[in-house]
């Protein structure tokens, strides 16, 4: 058996190593593009076209990996995507609500103001 710089390695080295050496961290699956679109649909309803994908890839929207000409993704990236995009729609409601009842409140004042009332 040789090692990774082609050097004999001996069986019994390998066994008298402690089992955290052998043991590499389990990485996470990664997802192809069609399997990133259903995870979106199963999770918002809403399924992505690949057009879609690949402008989020491009951006930096998505975290992705390029392996072998091939897009993928995890599953805690497109959750942590989700995150950021609830976070950023409930900011952008309430900034669109505050600016709703400023506008309201100006179209009251006005038509008040027409109207003699104070």
């Amino acid at each position: 058996m040789r090692n990774l710089y082609n050097r004999p390695v001996s069986p019994q080295s390998l066994l008298s190593a402690s089992t955290s050496q052998l043991r590499a961290p389990i990485p996470e699956r990664l997802l192809g593009m069609s399997e990133v679109a259903k995870l979106f649909q199963s999770n918002t309803g809403y399924k992505p076209s690949r057009a879609t994908l690949w402008r989020w890839h491009l951006t930096g929207r998505l975290e992705t990996r390029r392996i072998g000409g091939r897009i993928y993704a995890t599953e805690s990236a497109v959750r942590r995507m989700l995150e950021r995009d609830e976070q950023a729609h409930r900011g952008s409601v309430n900034q669109r609500s505050e600016a709703a009842a400023e506008r309201v409140a100006v179209a009251l004042g006005a038509s008040r103001r027409k109207r003699g009332e104070s």
